[in-house]
């Protein structure tokens, strides 16, 4: 057709139309670049992008980021105490939001909510004392003590030194009582001490920390009768190699360091006065003694201070798989050798209702703005909190200033950006519940996924990542594109070192993610409105077999020297980890095509429902599990025929590929009504009640179970198995082709 034409068209035409032509083409060439300043930004992020393609700018990004920046925010980060409520915390606040503004960002907010804090009481302390005849005999430190000043080490610690010893939400109140040792205070161990013929009715229990949430520690105290509760931080989990060798001198929690943290059980998570709602002006608050607070006080305590009480103890000997790292035999009670000696408990703490500040920055995108990547972490810590949570803070803070960069060389993102400085984390994850739980109608529709960089490095041995399963392949992944810092001279990635180190991390010689509990602020976007989540961190851990949690985790020596000195002195760790945070962002933010697998979803369902289908009680109560199954059998089936097809698509299928994949961790949410006291509503995976640090697959119906067995009522657990086959099959239905 095209060549007959020209064949035909006359000298004079053909000048006449090439004119016509020119002027057109002169026209509006001259209005994109003489008006460039009237396009849109999405009009200008595509011409970019038709120019600049996508690896281009990652590399930008990622050979943006600085060390030297990255140690410079720590050090500012954690030169005050900051927290929750405090004037430090909000100037922090302030700070972040001012930085955010001059990168470019779209739109800067500080959201505010009134939410209920634990505060010291200002004329009095928190006491433990032992008593003899109405003589105080021993107390113990009502703050933890500032390292002794030799080489180096900087006088931070000095600003902490008033900070009282405290465990959020403990309940105010003065007992006193024989002492009896529990262990780690676990459920078993508290079985223990009753087939053992020891009775924690009416007495004050002394427990080790570990193993289990310290607010488990306090419930199942109170459960058991106990009026008062001590959780210490025995060496044998904070000092293995020995009391002497410890902070300053090395890595180790010293004799006065003590571990602070929430003692909350039953409540959460969030602001415990306005479960599921924000705590904002017009919202009904709960009575407090309806808010699931603990009932009996509760103290931290140092390991040097736990050993006056512990050598003085009487009582059978403590079962050898109890004995701690103290030099002494640890003895269960009830009581004193001294029948003269009482323990006394007096806590001082204030309930009040504080405003707390997250900041959330936005960064509009230029194709799909209405389809939301979330990035943040908490800002307030207990003390310092150099690696939880500043580290995490510092991260974030070198990842925006590399945005910002980019929008000034003309990026947009495919999808809009969040980023979140969340505040009151350490009291219960309740900035991040409060703001989710504000903007659940409209997160539950265009969140994409949240990415959480809480403690990015506490340690030197691996990086950790979990992710919901959704996001747990390309999490896994992308650790290949990061070079390891820890291993020198060579380009060993971050998923080689995983491999080779944490074999906790293994299936079938490939590293695996863990699903996520409860542990930070992915909390309220996973377990509340179905939200793809993932969180990782750089870990301590090595021959002495402790992982995760690092020995000064809490205390007022997780400063900025115990992170230079011992864990990253050249700050190439929280580097790297800021480059596996970017490329992660991207991938959610940039990409077309969502890197969400369904089908790893198909195969876990299929693993998991093998241990429900085998529980004994179920045939001696005649339920049955067989729709369950099929409904599992359907998911896995329709997962594998999605990703194939998926495949196959083109470019114009993948904003509704994309939906569907975002729909299925929402279609496991169940909202018509709940069976625990918690605000948590995924039916496949959720926080362990009985240990809100550990997980638990098919939650609601665990739960279910637990209660049936104490009860003897088995027909909340055949309703939990429909609502969850119900779940099962509408996400089937969410990712079947139309």
């Amino acid at each position: 057709m095209g060549k007959r034409y020209v064949e035909t068209i006359s000298s004079r035409d053909l000048l006449k139309f090439c004119a016509f032509v020119g002027a057109i083409c002169v026209f509006f060439l001259g209005g994109i670049y003489t008006n460039s300043s009237d396009l849109s930004d999405n009009q200008k992020s595509r011409e970019i992008r038709s120019r600049r393609s996508l690896p281009d700018f990652k590399s930008q990004l990622l050979n943006s980021f600085k060390a030297e920046n990255l140690e410079e925010n720590l050090r500012y980060l954690t030169e005050e105490p900051h927290f929750a409520g405090s004037r430090r915390n909000n100037d922090l606040a302030r700070h972040i939001a001012a930085k955010w503004k001059d990168y470019g960002f779209d739109q800067v907010e500080l959201t505010r909510y009134d939410v209920l804090l634990t505060t010291p009481h200002k004329d009095l302390k928190n006491k433990v004392e032992i008593h003899r005849n109405g003589e105080v005999v021993f107390e113990a430190q009502p703050y933890e003590k500032a390292s002794d000043t030799i080489c180096a080490l900087r006088q931070d610690e000095v600003k902490g030194e008033k900070i009282p010893i405290l465990l959020g939400f403990s309940p105010s109140g003065r007992v006193k009582g024989e002492v009896v040792y529990a262990n780690f205070g676990t459920e078993e161990d508290f079985g223990k001490l009753k087939d053992l013929g020891v009775s924690v009715k009416n007495k004050i229990v002394i427990i080790r920390q570990g193993r289990i949430f310290r607010g488990n520690k306090v419930f199942n105290s109170a459960f058991h009768g106990a009026v008062g509760a001590i959780i210490y931080t025995d060496p044998a989990q904070f000092a293995p190699e020995g009391t002497q060798n410890t902070f300053p001198h090395s890595w180790w929690l010293p004799d006065s360091g003590t571990q602070r943290g929430s003692s909350l059980g039953e409540a959460g998570p969030g602001d415990p006065l306005t479960p599921g709602y924000p705590s904002i002006d017009g919202i009904y608050r709960n009575k407090i003694d309806k808010s699931g607070l603990p009932k009996i006080p509760a103290a931290a305590m140092s390991y040097k201070d736990a050993k006056e009480i512990l050598r003085r103890m009487k009582g059978p000997k403590a079962p050898k798989s109890w004995q701690g790292g103290l030099e002494l035999t640890y003895y269960l009670g009830p009581g004193f050798s001294d029948k003269n000696l009482s323990l006394h408990l007096d806590i001082n703490n204030k309930l009040e209702t504080k405003a707390i500040y997250n900041v959330i920055g936005q960064i509009r995108g230029s194709e799909e703005p209405d389809r939301y990547v979330l990035v943040g972490n908490h800002r307030d810590a207990w003390v310092f909190g150099a690696a939880d949570p500043s580290s995490g803070t510092s991260v974030l803070m070198e990842l925006s200033r590399g945005l910002g960069n980019l929008l000034k060389a003309g990026w947009r993102p495919r999808r809009t950006i969040f980023l979140c400085s969340w505040d009151a984390e350490e009291i219960f994850v309740v900035g991040s519940t409060e703001w989710v739980e504000e903007n659940a109608q409209v997160l539950q529709g265009r969140a994409v996924g949240y990415l959480n960089t809480d403690v990015t490095v506490n340690g030197n041995f691996s990086l950790n990542v979990d992710a919901s399963p959704l996001l747990q392949d390309v999490a896994i992944s992308l650790t290949k594109e990061v070079c390891d810092p820890t291993v020198p001279h060579t380009c060993r990635s971050m998923y080689d070192v995983m491999l080779e180190r944490d074999v906790t991390k293994h299936a079938n010689g490939i590293a695996v993610c863990d699903n996520l509990a409860f542990g930070s602020d992915y909390a309220a976007f996973y377990h509340f409105i179905g939200v793809s989540c993932a969180d990782w961190s750089y870990i301590f851990g090595g021959t002495h077999g402790i992982r995760r949690s690092y020995p000064v985790y809490h205390s007022i020596h997780d400063t900025f020297y115990w992170i230079k000195k011992f864990v990253d002195p050249e700050f190439k760790i929280h580097l790297a980890v800021t480059k596996y945070t970017a490329i992660f962002l991207l991938e959610l933010s940039d990409s077309a095509l969502l890197p969400f697998n369904t089908q790893t979803y198909g195969e876990l369902l299929q693993s998991k429902a093998k241990n429900l289908k085998t529980n004994s009680q179920f045939q001696v109560h005649n339920i049955s599990t067989d729709a369950f199954m099929r409904s599992v059998k359907n998911f896995a089936k329709i997962s594998r025929e999605f990703e194939k097809s998926k495949a196959k698509s083109s470019k114009k299928e993948f904003r509704t590929l994309n939906d569907q994949m975002m729909q299925v961790e929402k279609a496991f949410v169940q909202t018509i009504d709940k069976n625990n006291p918690k605000q948590l509503r995924h039916v496949i995976f959720g926080p362990n009640l009985a240990n809100l640090y550990g997980g638990v697959y098919f939650p609601r119906v665990n739960h279910a179970i637990e209660m049936a067995r104490k009860t003897g009522d088995w027909e909340l657990v055949k309703k939990e198995i429909s609502v969850l086959t119900y779940s099962i099959n509408s996400a089937a239905s969410v990712l079947k082709r139309i």
